[in-house]
């Protein structure tokens, strides 16, 4: 006969496997929920070093999967990053960070045209704290030189389990979510909804995390009763 104790043991070594694509813990995979799409924009997450070691399992990581025209690169000084300046000075594409500032364009802009015939959007995007953000684009000049890109409308994040540091953050899966979203209500891509599979794996992941943190909050109440019923 199996104890208890063992079968509990099982449980939690089953909960502790990893799922070597979303990188979450096999019973939370998101792989189901994973249907990959392309895009006419190109994109190029840069994720700081110190989110990538503590975030595998974020945002980021979850749009590159869902998107088959990204990659995601990590570290925070890009300038001798001989990759990313071969995209830069590819002449097909019209490269731009998406970014926030007085002077970032959107595809919106009454008689501004973003996307110069001939070449192709390629949009660098930037995966960290808004300090870590920063950070890269401070040591990055050849980042920093690019024209900004940004949104016509006001967003609020949806990632409730997380606090943005000023009400315009948005999680990375969002703001690629939303540059999607207006980049076809302006015509540049025709996507048919498939950017929505975007918000729907996110916010999977934010109801996984909300029950994930309740049931750690009933074992640790359950346990304090045992104590107090012991004692």
């Amino acid at each position: 006969m199996v104890k208890k104790t063992d079968l509990s043991k099982e449980v939690q070594a089953d909960s502790r496997q990893e799922c070597y694509v979303c990188h979450r813990a096999k019973v939370n995979c998101l792989c189901d929920s994973i249907k990959p799409f392309a895009t006419r924009m190109r994109f190029v997450i840069l994720m700081h070093a110190k989110e990538a070691h503590k975030q595998r399992t974020g945002t980021a990581w979850l749009a590159k999967l869902c998107l088959t025209n990204a990659e995601l690169l990590t570290g925070i000084n890009f300038t001798q990053n001989e990759y990313v300046n071969s995209l830069l000075r590819d002449p097909s594409y019209a490269p731009l960070v998406l970014y926030p500032g007085p002077k970032a364009v959107n595809f919106k802009i009454p008689g501004k045209d973003i996307t110069p015939e001939g070449k192709t959007l390629l949009v660098f995007v930037i995966d960290g704290t808004w300090r870590g953000a920063k950070r890269i684009l401070n040591q990055s000049p050849n980042i920093r030189a690019l024209p900004r890109l940004s949104f016509s409308g006001s967003y609020l994040s949806q990632f409730i389990i997380k606090r943005q540091p000023m009400t315009h953050c948005v999680s990375t899966i969002e703001a690629i979510y939303y540059l999607c979203k207006e980049a076809e209500e302006a015509g540049y891509e025709n996507l048919n909804a498939q950017n929505e599979i975007l918000m729907t794996i996110f916010k999977k992941m934010v109801d996984t995390q909300i029950n994930c943190q309740k049931a750690k909050g009933s074992r640790r109440a359950d346990r304090g009763t045992r104590t107090r019923a012991e004692g």
